[in-house]
């Protein structure tokens, strides 16, 4: 009876770490078609100017009835309710990244970054006191994957627009705007500490907060005490 019970545990367990890696599973079993929508869902996700941009440019390339079904498609493609086709995908992300401004590329290559480049994510416990030393090093870490990190070499492969030379500035643009993006969130951090400081001097001994720091290439948590002194 011992082993009949051992071995229905045993086997939900394998049943339970199969249904946990499953969607990892499904993602990377992903069909060609399927990793086309999902690249065109990403370069929607552009800013308005940005998007019209890329429209205006549709319609110079490929004419007013094709810039026209893809405007009133935008939507459903966002939705995934309809699923873009070879031929657009080739057009949004092959044939007009050719013809974009240097800025449009930029704004292309942040979405891409943001959406297949890994993340870094971290949860610290710190106090008032020493919430600087202890936060430096992780945001340093941060900053550094934003100017070295790239996007996957299938992805680049795919996309050759990505190895013409001015879009290798471009990146290199991006990557020290996002490191610039992470320090400018450190000084910031010190008026909000200042704040949360106040709000942990009016409340009860053992009050913590948690605030979750945000960065282009990843975020912490942190869980903030009021001071050394409170840490026992």
């Amino acid at each position: 009876m011992l082993y009949l019970l051992l071995f229905i545990f045993a086997s939900f367990v394998v049943v339970l770490y199969r249904w946990r890696l499953a969607p990892f599973q499904r993602q990377k079993k992903l069909t060609r078609s399927q990793e086309n929508a999902n690249l065109v869902k990403v370069l929607l996700e552009l800013d308005t100017d940005s998007r019209e941009e890329l429209f205006n440019l549709y319609q110079q390339q490929f004419g007013k009835n094709a810039a026209r079904y893809a405007r009133n498609t935008y939507q459903k493609w966002k939705a995934d309710s309809v699923r873009p086709n070879k031929q657009t995908f080739s057009r949004f992300l092959i044939s007009l990244p050719r013809l974009m401004s240097f800025d449009l590329k930029c704004e292309v290559l942040r979405e891409l970054r943001e959406a297949y480049c890994p993340r870094g994510e971290y949860s610290v416990t710190v106090s008032i006191d020493d919430w600087k030393p202890s936060l430096t090093p992780l945001v340093e870490e941060i900053i550094q994957r934003a100017t070295t990190v790239q996007l996957p070499a299938s992805l680049q492969r795919r996309l050759t627009w990505l190895a013409e030379d001015n879009t290798a500035v471009a990146n290199a643009l991006l990557a020290e705007s996002q490191a610039r993006e992470s320090r400018n969130a450190m000084t910031l951090l010190e008026k909000e500490f200042s704040n949360i400081e106040e709000l942990l001097d009016n409340a009860p001994r053992n009050t913590r907060i948690s605030h979750v720091l945000k960065f282009p290439l990843g975020s912490i948590k942190v869980n903030i005490k009021r001071g050394s002194e409170d840490g026992r």
